[in-house]
């Protein structure tokens, strides 16, 4: 089996689908762009009003934790709030794409509470598509002004290209130097309630604590790219260097599914693959392409 590194091409790295070239161009070399245009005012509300009516059910979490919807155990609630996010902006991101590319399959929200343990370390998203062939983007949109005292998100420019694209959601996929890297040079994205922040799932990110007296909560629109399944990686028992098995999931799983310890149908096993931590050579081989 081939290890995953750093080595190979930047050309062969896959390409978004926006039809405003210029933030192709933007996520191909930092792996973050925002949108030249927010939502509206009247979607944040709507947004809000959704966000608020599943807390109405479930309870608000006095954790002082960050916590994304994706966790809630009521399925029910899960599979509302991914419809729903669906269905308030699917109408505004669909016509961003070339046509027959990526459209909003779902969506959540993630919600930081004004706490000291409220952080969350640099980290990559799990891996949900087969990144050699599309890039796994996601649409971040704060529901009130995200900035640093509230724990806006500090995002790593080009870590993206570090190649290690099989990551399971249950092992960190960076190692300490890297971490500690990430922590000290990445840069701060402050947004307006209703901005637009795009990121590939690769890109090394994080946020500090939220030290305001607000919960800051944002709306994540999850996509797909064309002709694509999600995908769930499971890793080798929890180790931090292993085979992952990658099976084709679909889209209910991410909706209403058990991502805590699913039920994963041998039937839905479609490649194994080797993972490890990155490395700072593999990060320093990514920078060097900027």
């Amino acid at each position: 089996m081939r290890q995953q590194g750093a080595s190979e091409a930047r050309e062969s790295l896959p390409r978004t689908h926006f039809l405003d070239e210029a933030v192709n161009q933007e996520m191909s070399e930092q792996g973050f762009a925002i949108l030249p245009n927010p939502v509206s005012a009247q979607t944040v509300a709507a947004l809000i009003d959704l966000y608020q009516a599943v807390i109405a059910e479930v309870g608000r979490d006095n954790s002082g934790v960050f916590l994304p919807s994706m966790m809630i155990s009521r399925l029910d609630l899960r599979a509302r709030i991914w419809d729903g996010v669906r269905a308030i902006l699917g109408p505004i991101f669909d016509p961003l794409f070339a046509p027959e590319t990526t459209t909003v399959v779902g969506g959540s929200f993630v919600s930081k509470p004004g706490a000291q343990n409220s952080a969350r370390n640099p980290h990559q998203d799990p891996s949900v598509f087969d990144e050699t062939r599309e890039v796994s983007i996601s649409l971040w949109i704060p529901l009130t002004d995200s900035h640093s005292a509230n724990g806006t998100l500090y995002l790593l420019p080009g870590s993206h290209r570090m190649r290690n694209r099989v990551r399971p959601p249950d092992v960190d996929s960076l190692d300490s130097e890297v971490s500690t890297y990430a922590l000290n040079e990445s840069v701060p994205v402050e947004l307006s309630a209703g901005q637009v922040l795009v990121i590939d799932g690769a890109v090394i990110h994080h946020s500090p604590a939220n030290t305001s007296n607000t919960e800051r909560v944002a709306a994540i629109c999850a996509l797909i790219p064309p002709s694509c399944e999600m995908r769930y990686a499971r890793s080798q028992n929890g180790t931090t260097e292993g085979t992952a098995q990658i099976y084709n999931v679909g889209e209910e799983m991410y909706r209403s599914g058990n991502l805590v310890t699913p039920s994963l149908d041998p039937a839905c096993l479609v490649e194994k693959s080797p993972y490890r931590l990155a490395t700072m050579a593999d990060l320093e081989a990514s920078l060097a392409t900027s």
